[in-house]
């Protein structure tokens, strides 16, 4: 994917406020062509699993607040559900973390990674 960031020689001029920012060129033409939205997202049944995937396709990156699902299904099912999504997810390239103990952030796609 090339550098995100890049060191300036002293009078080069700036040709735009990513640049002004200190990203290189290369992170503003992923800018444009990746462009990706994040939304949170109520997931209260397993029927919801194929929509999350419709928005996952969709280049969204998805908090989960699974607070109704946790106390309204049996975790047998709810653990199919997730093994389902963290499938999908491996397919494409994507990643799943738990944020604190009711929601989940999914990832669409190996452009952008959760790390610890």
């Amino acid at each position: 994917m090339g550098r995100l960031w890049k060191k300036l020689e002293k009078n080069e001029l700036l040709g735009s406020p990513e640049e002004t920012m200190g990203f290189s060129r290369e992170f503003s033409s992923f800018k444009q062509n990746e462009g990706f939205l994040i939304r949170k997202y109520d997931f209260s049944s397993l029927e919801q699993v194929e929509e999350i995937k419709k928005e996952l396709l969709g280049k969204r990156i998805l908090i989960l607040n699974a607070k109704d699902i946790l106390q309204n299904i049996d975790v047998t099912q709810l653990k199919r559900g997730i093994e389902d999504l963290k499938s999908f997810l491996r397919e494409n390239g994507g990643s799943m973390a738990r944020l604190g103990e009711k929601y989940l952030i999914l990832t669409p796609n190996s452009y952008v990674k959760i790390s610890n």
